[in-house]
């Protein structure tokens, strides 16, 4: 199975630019795909022109970097004065085509293995009973590059008549901007992000709330959430990567406190997170094939 991805613009759901991708066959000169739909890889408005890397074996997980803006804005965000420069780049990703046990063809992404960026070899925080209560994170003496990645995951959710939600917020401690967003484990599962608290930047086009839904693996009943947040942008990723969103923020005051936190969870549910501090870069690094499994 080949798959075929295309940049739009404009002609996203949620406005000007986003990446679409078609899974079919492919003979060396024509494309077939399986049906007529056209997927989108990214839930949020912020990641765009994909491309991946050349020689990745074809039985290995494919890497691709995108471009993290959108056409409708990308020209007047803001830039600093030592940067001088707009956008940036998504993470790396690891991408494969599942076929997924409650829908269809899904292009599965998560990042690149981040713990050669780890501040430490141990979690910052972390806590292994969660349910219905919360964990607060000041890294602002700690963190120098203001870049963290948190994981949490949610088990024993009940196959009918789950209640409770799960909500994160990244926010400022001078200026008290946030960026947020939380998953709600009853209903349509929906999950959302909401960057409409960041007062750095205004503009019509600049799309404030994002929202998926996120079934409930009924076979594993858990749910995995991974978020990585950098400076100006955040990175979110459902379930071993079945559901993915970029988006782009700029705050007035540097973000430098989280807050991870559960509420009104049926009984049983149980909940466990852990936060890394992430460093600014590292000297060399080398891509490498790795073995991923998609649950």
């Amino acid at each position: 199975m080949f798959v075929l991805v295309i940049s739009i613009n404009p002609g996203a759901p949620l406005g000007g630019s986003i990446a679409q991708y078609f899974p079919g066959t492919f003979n060396g000169t024509h494309f077939t795909p399986v049906d007529q739909a056209a997927r989108i890889a990214d839930f949020g408005k912020d990641n765009y022109a994909g491309q991946f890397f050349y020689g990745i074996p074809p039985t290995s997980p494919q890497i691709s970097m995108a471009w993290a803006s959108n056409w409708q804005y990308s020209q007047v965000v803001p830039t600093g004065q030592l940067e001088n420069f707009r956008s940036a780049m998504s993470l790396p990703r690891y991408n494969v085509l599942a076929n997924t046990t409650r829908g269809d063809y899904t292009l599965v992404s998560i990042p690149y293995d981040l713990s050669p960026l780890y501040s430490s070899t141990s979690s910052l925080a972390n806590s292994s009973s969660l349910a219905n209560s919360s964990l607060l994170y000041d890294y602002s003496s700690t963190v120098p590059s203001g870049a963290v990645t948190f994981n949490m995951t949610i088990t024993s959710i009940p196959l009918a008549n789950a209640t409770g939600s799960a909500n994160f917020t990244f926010m400022s401690s001078v200026t008290g901007e946030s960026i947020r967003g939380g998953f709600y484990l009853g209903g349509d599962v929906p999950f959302f992000i909401d960057r409409g608290r960041i007062r750095g930047f205004d503009n019509p086009f600049f799309t404030d709330k994002f929202s998926t839904n996120n079934l409930i693996n009924q076979d594993t009943q858990t749910f995995r959430l991974q978020v990585v947040i950098d400076r100006s942008i955040l990175e979110v990723f459902l379930d071993n990567g079945l559901r993915s969103a970029t988006t782009t923020f700029f705050p007035q005051g540097m973000l430098d406190t989280l807050i991870i936190s559960t509420r009104e969870l049926s009984p049983g549910v149980q909940v466990s997170a852990e936060v890394f501090g992430l460093n600014r870069y590292v000297h060399t690094t080398t891509i490498q094939s790795t073995k991923y499994e998609s649950h």
